[in-house]
């Protein structure tokens, strides 16, 4: 038995968390107005059920909702904005839709009543779409900060690394003022490179870091620099990098 009731409770409560969940992840900025008014709007195609339809209308229905659903809690700004927004609505809600499937088939046949099933769901909802935010969030805020670089050393071919923007990485040459870039020691060889003890200071102690001064670098969709040094560490221990940059060194090609 399908209580249309709770049906429509419940599918628009998920379409408002999809939008602001959306509006979150991409930064818009709308209104609750405009948001739940896109809600009720996403509601309507489930009309479609008590329908005899073609899938591929239903599709196509379903689509055209969609745009109409983001053009009134976003506005329309240019089709790439629009598109971009139906996108991310399609990922936030396939991703709650699967999650709610796995509620339903290995939590919720335990419960045989169809009201707190409800209950449950709607109360599950904002929390797992929380949970995918915090995730997607970090992932957006971590990756940006890679980059690929290629480092130009004298008569020897140029070496490409994956480097991490690390923003505690301040090191710099007290003599020359170049800022250095950390690299791994089994990621580039500095045979017959004429090497430079630059001092450094740690929380725990002096020392004294092994620095080579290369033609120049590339940092890819950035630019050229010359303006320099490379520190030898034994390990960056950063995943997916075997290279820190330091923000200068970008500061400066800017």
């Amino acid at each position: 038995m399908i209580y249309v009731d709770l049906l429509v409770i419940e599918d628009l409560i998920l379409n408002y968390v999809i939008i602001i969940s959306t509006g979150i992840l991409l930064n818009r900025i709308t209104r609750f107005k405009k948001v739940f008014l896109s809600s009720v709007i996403g509601t309507i195609p489930l009309i479609l059920l008590f329908v005899n339809i073609n899938s591929i209308y239903i599709f196509i229905i379903n689509l055209l909702f969609s745009f109409i659903m983001s053009i009134i809690a976003f506005k329309y700004q240019d089709i790439i904005y629009t598109i971009k927004n139906i996108i991310y609505m399609y990922f936030i809600s396939i991703f709650l839709a699967g999650s709610i499937y796995l509620i339903n088939t290995d939590l919720l046949p335990q419960i045989n009543n169809n009201l707190l099933n409800f209950i449950i769901l709607v109360l599950l909802s904002p929390i797992i779409t929380y949970i995918y935010i915090k995730i997607i969030k970090k992932l957006k805020n971590n990756y940006s900060n890679y980059y690929m670089i290629d480092i130009y050393l004298k008569d020897k071919p140029k070496i490409t690394l994956n480097a991490f923007l690390d923003t505690g990485n301040k090191l710099i040459d007290p003599y020359t003022h170049k800022p250095i870039i950390l690299v791994s020691r089994s990621d580039i060889d500095i045979t017959s490179e004429k090497t430079i003890l630059v001092p450094y200071n740690t929380i725990d102690n002096h020392s004294l870091l092994t620095c080579i001064v290369p033609n120049k670098i590339f940092i890819h969709k950035m630019g050229y620099s010359q303006k320099c040094l490379i520190g030898i560490i034994d390990r960056v221990g950063i995943e997916g990098a075997n290279c820190i940059l330091n923000q200068e060194v970008l500061e400066r090609i800017k």
